[in-house]
């Protein structure tokens, strides 16, 4: 239970010192500004006290949880109410400030354990222009928690980045190493943890880039007998905005959002030991429509039967507009290198846009699909799975699936509301949506 409390600790006075950078703001009219206009369904923001000098001002901004964050800083014996001290430099052409928790007596003996006595746990350093644009510098010092056995170390994160006034940016991120072991004794090491993006909010998705790498991460049990192992692992995620290339009148309700990923691992090690290398992930959710998509994501947990009703005609209407523009499912790449040989998967997913009131037309959705699914195994890696050798005889008998000497392979075509196996079985893809719907 204490390295839980240290862990969530650490996160917590990140997510507090991690507000949309006011300080960074020119001046107290816009530092104000900052807290008035800032809106957000986790924390309230307000202005404790500003000491305006000529040359430099002091500022502290209040910071209270609310709703489901709240409950879970309560539930780790955590406090809900912050307080960040701000120190800005007035400058010629801009100004600096940098800020840092303000430690009082409720939080010391949490801050001491785990950072050490009279260690600023994490800063937060500014620089902003005369046009808005700012650099800044997060910083969570180094950990050294050690009680009874069980031990975080880290060494520090430091994550750079600019934003502009119009909210779009860049940023850099690294943390070479965590090291922790639990009360229980299972352990976990992280190496070389680094990333970057570029971008900017825009509701409730981040428009742009985002890439982090792994070096390696181990976690073993406490009898060291059983681990999990990867390797060499990059992952890029994307979201892109776009217009249909057809539309005549693009508008904000034609806008289309592409959401790509990509996955790599060099080596991946599971509990049963087996050892798998070169895993690749590439998936894109393309052209979805963009109002519907933000729709969906704006829903909170409805509260009363009224709000669950509401809710859910909302989700349909989101759904239905979703449908009628039509998206595209990707998985352009799935496969590993198991000791047996390559397994090797794709599949493509368009669903043709046209179709009206989808939620009251399930039956129609067929003959809007079309794709194909590939599917390669090894025979020696089919063995080795007992389930998945099980069922071979008899998709082999049914004609789902096709042999050759070394591999069995699944090979199908989305055409005219039909699925067409690669050994010229056909089965009406309507058969799929009645066994969805019960």
């Amino acid at each position: 239970m204490l390295l839980k409390n240290v862990v969530a600790g650490a996160g917590a006075v990140a997510v507090i010192l991690c507000w949309p950078l006011a300080t960074g703001q020119i001046g107290q009219s816009l530092y104000m500004g900052a807290i008035k206009n800032y809106h957000s369904p986790y924390m309230t923001i307000t202005n404790q006290s500003f000491e305006r000098g000529y040359l430099s001002s002091d500022a502290v901004s209040r910071i209270e949880l609310k709703d489901t964050l709240k409950t879970t800083f309560e539930e780790e014996g955590l406090p809900t109410t912050w307080l960040v001290k701000h120190h800005i430099k007035n400058g010629f052409l801009g100004v600096k400030s940098s800020s840092e928790l303000e430690i009082d007596k409720q939080v010391a003996p949490l801050i001491s354990s785990i950072w050490g006595e009279n260690v600023q746990p994490i800063t937060l350093v500014t620089d902003s222009s005369l046009t808005g644009n700012t650099d800044f510098t997060m910083t969570i010092n180094p950990i050294d928690y050690n009680q009874s056995g069980a031990f975080v170390k880290s060494q520090a994160f430091v994550l750079t980045g600019s934003a502009n006034a119009d909210g779009a940016g860049d940023f850099n991120y690294t943390l070479p190493s965590l090291d922790v072991k639990t009360d229980s004794g299972e352990t976990m090491q992280v190496n070389a943890f680094a990333g970057q993006g570029s971008g900017q909010m825009q509701g409730n998705f981040w428009i742009g880039d985002q890439t982090f790498k792994l070096g390696k991460a181990n976690f073993a049990s406490a009898d060291n007998q059983h681990h999990v192992e990867l390797e060499g692992m990059s992952v890029m995620m994307k979201n892109a905005l776009s217009q249909p290339k057809d539309e005549k009148t693009p508008t904000d309700e034609t806008q289309q959002v592409t959401n790509t990923n990509n996955i790599s691992i060099k080596k991946i090690v599971t509990l049963d030991g087996q050892q798998y290398t070169d895993f690749n992930f590439a998936l894109a959710l393309k052209d979805l429509n963009y109002k519907a998509i933000s729709r969906l994501a704006v829903m909170e947990e409805a509260t009363t039967a009224e709000q669950q009703q509401a809710q859910m005609q909302d989700a349909m209407l989101a759904l239905d507009l979703l449908v009628a523009k039509g998206a595209t499912v990707d998985l352009s790449d799935l496969s590993m290198m198991t000791e047996q040989g390559k397994v090797n998967a794709s599949l493509l997913l368009e669903l043709k846009p046209g179709l009206a009131r989808a939620s009251e037309n399930l039956a129609a959705l067929p003959n809007k699909l079309v794709g194909n699914i590939n599917i390669s195994m090894p025979k020696g890696f089919v063995s080795n799975e007992p389930q998945l050798a099980a069922k071979v005889p008899e998709l082999l008998q049914q004609k789902i699936i096709t042999e050759d000497q070394d591999s069995y392979k699944l090979t199908v075509k989305v055409e005219g509301s039909q699925l067409v196996f690669g050994s010229g079985l056909k089965i009406p893809l309507a058969m799929l949506s009645m066994l969805m719907m019960h």
